[in-house]
């Protein structure tokens, strides 16, 4: 079993966070169960809405699709 791994997460701001943002999380602790130990200090204020393994980039979200399209009209 690994003892750090890297994981990206994608998160909105809580509570009413429109735009989906991602941030990679490095050297994070393996608990014996397998999970990534999140510190508590980066869950605040965030609504997660997932965690991937290793580096990813996110090309677009749909909240960037929204405030596009209102730009436009």
């Amino acid at each position: 079993m690994q003892d750090k791994q890297t994981v990206t997460v994608l998160y909105y701001d809580f509570p009413a966070g429109l735009v989906m943002h991602n941030v990679v999380l490095k050297d994070l602790p393996v608990s014996e169960q397998g999970r990534v130990l999140i510190p508590a200090a980066f869950r605040e204020g965030k609504s997660i809405v997932a965690i991937m393994e290793g580096e990813c980039k996110m090309l677009n979200s749909l909240g960037e699709r929204v405030f596009a399209k209102s730009d436009i009209a």
